[in-house]
């Protein structure tokens, strides 16, 4: 599997708008986003994945996935 890094994920616009419009005070998972976008990026991993390959997934959107889980308490944090 190999790293294609890309920016990061945008959101279209009528995403965002339905979103907010169907919760106007957010949500944990919205803030949780708003907060991190940016922190990680597909370059951040970049060296653990080999050159060549089938195209991985974006670990930067896997992190944020594990956070979200996380958070949620659909995993257990590590070291528990």
């Amino acid at each position: 599997m190999s790293l294609q890094p890309r920016p990061g994920a945008e959101i279209p616009p009528p995403t965002v708008r339905v979103a907010r419009a169907s919760n106007p005070h957010g949500t944990t998972a919205l803030w949780i986003r708003d907060r991190l976008d940016g922190l990680w990026n597909d370059e951040d991993f970049a060296a653990w994945y080999p050159r060549d390959g089938r195209p991985g997934l974006s670990p930067a959107q896997l992190a944020t996935v594990c956070v979200l889980q996380v958070r949620d308490e659909l995993v257990s944090p590590p070291g528990r």
